[in-house]
This record gives structure tokens, C-alpha cells and sequence, in this order.
């Protein structure tokens, strides 16, 4: 899987948040992970610094994350041009996401990792009793077995999600994550099932909607 940062967008959320992480004396370069608590993150202002994934995974994630941050509050969102002129910034390191976050003038530097993006599609056979005149009179049974394909689409997504706050570099980390599928049978008429890649967003809308859910 290609791995590549996305431009930044910047957010303000009133419905996220992020409890302090627990350190331990001396590990100040390693911050306790802990699960988001996303309800204590009323009115601060988040930082989608980087996704990393597949290059069409990682656009149905920030089209999906973005939609659900504006669902649950007050959302403002600065261009990326803003924001990525703090990542250009001539002092600032451009792979520290909570520095960036921070000169961008967030709370917390989000990063989204693809862990599955999936779309798998199953054939089989599946069969029903159907009445049949014909059959009838040739076996003297009135119904026979009719054999039909059966085709089911399978997608699985898998994306963590990491807060830091931009001040102590405390991190909480959870995953969202949902499976999802559909069947199409042929024995009424062909089998139409919807394009993966479509159905991998409707799958990712429903990860990151459970997982806000979840976390609040």
C-alpha cells in the first residue's frame, strides 16, 4: 500500500475530544495511548494533518471524516493553502504534525491511518422449488429445483484515528472500522450490484459515524 500525506485541512469541532493521557515520569518522548473521549473536545479546533493509504482510499476517508466532523458541530475549515503555509513554514519540520497543527492555530493535530480498505467480490449458487407444468407431467412431481447464481459484494474498512494535543503531545487513539455487504441473486433478473469503490464509501461513512458514536 502507497503511503502519502494529505494536504491539511483544518478543523473546529464541537462535539470532539480528548482526554489527558497519563505519562509516566521520565518517558516525555513517549506519551501514554489512550482511547479518544471525543465529547470533552467542545469548541477546540483540530487539525487533519495527514492521511496515509492508498491514493483512492485515502480520498473516500477525508471525504467521509470531513462529512462526519461537519455532522456532529460547529465546523470551519481553512483553506489548504493556509494551512500547508505552516507546513512550509521556513523553521518548521515538516513531518511534526502537532507543530503544524499548532502554528496553524489548532488544539489538536489529527492523523488518519487506511488499516483495510476492501472490496471483495463472491460468486456462488443458490437454489429454489418452483412449480413447473412441464416437470409434471414428465416426473409426475409438481415442483423442481431451479439453480441460480448468486454474486455478493464484501467491503471492509479499517481507519485509525490518532489526536495529539498540540501542547502536552498526549495522543489518544482508536480505530473505526465497519464491514458491510450485499447480495444480488439472478433468479428474477440479472444481478446488479453497486460499483466497490462506492459501496467502500458508503462502508466508510458508517465506520467513522460508529466510531463518533462510540467515542463521544
Amino acid at each position: 500500500m502507497l503511503i502519502s500525506a494529505l494536504l491539511p485541512v483544518f478543523v473546529s469541532v464541537s462535539s470532539a475530544c480528548l482526554l489527558s493521557a497519563v505519562v509516566l515520569p521520565g518517558c516525555k518522548s513517549s506519551p501514554k495511548r489512550t482511547t479518544p473521549e471525543l465529547s470533552r473536545l467542545e469548541g477546540k479546533k483540530v487539525a487533519l494533518i495527514e492521511i496515509e493509504g492508498e491514493a483512492s482510499a485515502r480520498a473516500v476517508v477525508e471525504t467521509s471524516l470531513i462529512n462526519q466532523l461537519v455532522q456532529r458541530g460547529t465546523f470551519e475549515v481553512v483553506t489548504k493553502q493556509d494551512v500547508q503555509k505552516a507546513r512550509d513554514f521556513y523553521a518548521q519540520n515538516p513531518t511534526d504534525s502537532a507543530g503544524i497543527a499548532k502554528r496553524a492555530g489548532a488544539d489538536y493535530a489529527l492523523k488518519a491511518t487506511v488499516l483495510t480498505f476492501d472490496a471483495t467480490t463472491h460468486n456462488g449458487y443458490s437454489d429454489e422449488d418452483v412449480l413447473d407444468s412441464e416437470w409434471e407431467k414428465d416426473t409426475g412431481e409438481k415442483k423442481r429445483k431451479n439453480v441460480y447464481k448468486v454474486k455478493s459484494l464484501v467491503a471492509k474498512v479499517r481507519v485509525q484515528l490518532d489526536f495529539t494535543d498540540v501542547n502536552t503531545l498526549e495522543t489518544r487513539t482508536a480505530v473505526a472500522e465497519d464491514e458491510e455487504s450485499v447480495t444480488g441473486e439472478a433468479n428474477r433478473e440479472a444481478i446488479h450490484l453497486p460499483p466497490p469503490l462506492r459501496f467502500l464509501e458508503t462502508t466508510c461513512n458508517a465506520a467513522f459515524k460508529k466510531f463518533f458514536d462510540q467515542y463521544r
